[in-house]
């Protein structure tokens, strides 16, 4: 495996020659293959006892067994809501280990864009009528139809939406659209939330960053985007995010236009 750069070499305003590098990333690219390997594994190890930890704080709270104080419900709460974070990390990881290994199955198909994206929006509706904020569709083209998987699709829109709603405060407002470009079909979450610092506007896809100044310890797993490139990419797709810190961001993403035999 190589990473390969190549950069021309100007003179005068004309191109002399061009210097091309290969950097040799076979072993870096085994040693990840490895990582991947065991960090799908214990992932699997710990969905089983999770699981049963979590049915029986359950039944503890409910009360199922007998009563409890309201010390004894704090702490049961406090190791619920942790109980529940790791299953969601266990859920992302091995998530994106079967996206990475190419296990994941994707069915593609005809898309309509704008049913997708009216379809995922709803069951965000209260949740940003709780936090005051204007959660709305953007102008969208209709008969917009993408080559992809429809479900994939919308748990990208879903996430987005979601760290949209996580960073953006009272008052404020999210905008989902579409347009059609070309051989393309663009998907977009504007929101006016706190914005990314520039420093990390290249690394938000990258696996566990957290690139909002928001200090919320609960911001969640910090695999959602990177789950989200992987899905992209596997419809030979792009994503990527234009942001202002303090003033908001737009996150897009572009999937491949659906054509019809005989275009």
């Amino acid at each position: 495996h190589y990473n390969i750069a190549s950069n021309k070499v100007k003179k005068d305003g004309d191109v002399r020659f061009t210097v091309t590098l290969l950097e040799d990333v076979t072993e870096l690219k085994r040693v990840d293959e490895m990582k991947s390997e065991f960090v799908s594994t214990v992932s699997h190890e710990f969905r089983t006892p999770l699981t049963s930890m979590n049915m029986g704080l359950s039944m503890l709270l409910e009360e199922d067994i007998g009563t409890i104080n309201e010390d004894q419900r704090q702490l049961l709460e406090a190791a619920y809501e942790d109980c529940e974070r790791l299953n969601e990390l266990v859920d992302d990881l091995l998530d994106l280990s079967k996206i990475e290994s190419g296990k994941i199955k994707m069915e593609f198909d005809k898309a309509d864009v704008e049913r997708i994206i009216e379809t995922t929006i709803k069951p965000f509706s209260q949740q940003a009528e709780e936090k005051k904020i204007n959660l709305t569709t953007d102008s969208m083209e209709e008969n917009i139809y993408a080559w992809a998987d429809s479900n994939k699709v919308s748990w990208v829109i879903s996430n987005l939406i979601g760290n949209a709603l996580r960073y953006t405060p009272e008052e404020g407002t999210i905008k989902i659209g579409s347009y059609l470009q070309g051989r393309h079909v663009y998907v977009y979450v504007e929101d006016t939330g706190v914005g990314i610092p520039e420093e990390y506007q290249d690394k938000v896809f990258d696996k566990f960053v957290r690139a909002s100044n928001n200090e919320d310890e609960n911001s969640g797993t910090g695999l959602g985007l990177a789950i989200a490139k992987e899905i992209i990419e596997a419809h030979s797709g792009r994503i990527w995010v234009e942001s202002e810190e303090g003033k908001g961001s737009k996150f897009i993403f572009a999937l491949p236009r659906y054509r019809h035999l005989s275009e």
